[in-house]
């Protein structure tokens, strides 16, 4: 796996900004990237809760991908170019943040359930 990421990872930096410009144009492109990290973050932020149980970590996580969904599919007719970008930020740094917390909450329980 490590070394499929390794070669993947050059060739797709490099191959993706041609990717962007020819089949997906725009907006299209920000959504369809939405969609992969709505994904990921949910079940990240589901499976980690189910480790820890502490969903209030789960709900601040959601409420950066709800944020950012808005951004995506509304931003720019509701704030213009410069207020969709703003909220993308927010919503990126609510749901990073939301990651690291889950992150050292499962730690936590680990560490604590293994020596319990």
């Amino acid at each position: 796996m490590c070394l499929i990421h390794c070669i993947a990872l050059p060739l797709l930096i490099v191959f993706l900004p041609f990717v962007s410009k020819s089949f997906v144009q725009g907006e299209v492109f920000h959504q369809l990237l939405l969609g992969g990290v709505l994904l990921t973050s949910i079940l990240a932020l589901v499976s980690g809760c189910k480790t820890h149980s502490k969903w209030h970590i789960f709900s601040f996580g959601i409420s950066g991908l709800v944020i950012l969904s808005i951004a995506a599919f509304f931003g720019y007719d509701l704030l213009g170019e410069s207020g969709e970008t703003i909220l993308t930020i927010i919503g990126s740094l609510i749901v990073a943040f939301s990651h690291l917390k889950n992150i050292k909450a499962c730690k936590q329980a680990k560490c604590c359930s293994s020596t319990a």
